[in-house]
């Protein structure tokens, strides 16, 4: 939507700059949990003031605040005084747990502010996957907003379908305007590394201590692996075992069926363990972990398809 937000305009639609970064809107996100901003009402906060004052400037008779941030990292209670502004609705699309457990560590591996030193394995071990209890997450945004307010979506049936774009617009009332270009290569930091290269990058994280054009970087490694993803793929760091997966939607199916109540209208688990995809052929034979032979081969690869 940032490519395309005067193509947007001419049809209604505002996508605000105030509190964008790499084509979405961290910085609405990361200004609600900063500590200096813990205690202020939510248009005492920079980010928060100025879109409230872009919005309201706007001719525009919808505005898209979009960041996937959104659904973990911040309180839904300390967004209620947008309602006084604005009638609000929230759309969210959810994954199943595996599937979102796997990208939610990519992308910490690849993010400067996270930049995850330890294997998935470990993490699943040590850590605590909140942002995987959809009931949790989803209630706190339905008692400051309302079931009418809230749509939600499956995000693996939408992709399938090539339709999550469109999905997303109908959703709001809206049709997708004609003409649009394909967004920017700063997406890219969104898309998963295959194990190999993201290996490479994990065992580099200790010593990557520059922020500034870390995004670019990693935007850069992704991209020199995208059209050869089957040379990375020696290893299995970032890919869950079929037990693991079954475990995973076993411990959150009672969350999933009330999400599927509550939204869906459905009486079953959405992702039922019985349905559980396989890792890829060939997964129990690869070692979790790069070895020295490995990161020297990817390190070389990736070099060499940055230079192509």
């Amino acid at each position: 939507m940032a490519r395309n937000r005067d193509l947007l305009l001419n049809s209604g639609v505002l996508y605000p700059k105030a509190g964008e970064i790499h084509n979405a809107h961290f910085k609405l996100c990361w200004q609600l949990r900063a500590p200096e901003n813990r205690d202020k009402p939510l248009d005492a906060i920079p980010a928060w003031q100025n879109l409230i004052r872009e919005v309201s400037a706007s001719p525009a008779e919808v505005a898209i605040v979009s960041c996937e941030e959104f659904s973990f990292s911040s309180d839904p209670a300390r967004l209620a005084l947008l309602k006084e502004h604005f009638d609000v609705r929230i759309v969210c699309y959810i994954r199943s747990p595996e599937a979102f457990l796997q990208s939610f560590y990519n992308q910490f591996v690849k993010d400067f502010q996270t930049r995850e030193t330890r294997t998935l394995t470990r993490y699943l071990a040590e850590e605590n996957p909140f942002f995987l209890s959809n009931r949790v997450m989803l209630e706190k945004w339905l008692d400051v907003f309302g079931r009418p307010a809230m749509t939600v979506g499956r995000f693996d049936t939408a992709v399938r379908s090539g339709k999550l774009f469109r999905e997303f617009f109908e959703s709001l009332g809206l049709s997708v305007p004609a003409g649009l270009q394909s967004p920017s290569p700063d997406i890219l930091q969104k898309v998963s590394l295959p194990p190999d290269a993201l290996e490479y990058l994990r065992f580099s994280n200790p010593y990557l201590e520059n922020e500034a054009g870390h995004h670019a970087f990693v935007v850069d490694v992704v991209r020199a692996t995208m059209a050869h993803k089957e040379a990375f793929n020696t290893t299995s760091n970032g890919i869950l075992s079929l037990k693991s997966r079954r475990m995973l939607r076993n411990r959150y199916g009672a969350q999933n069926v009330w999400m599927a109540k509550t939204f869906w209208d459905q009486t079953t688990n959405p992702f039922p363990p019985s349905e559980t995809p396989p890792p890829p052929e060939g997964f129990d034979a690869r070692p979790e972990e790069a070895d020295v032979r490995t990161l020297g081969r990817v390190s070389a690869m990736i070099r060499n398809l940055m230079l192509d």
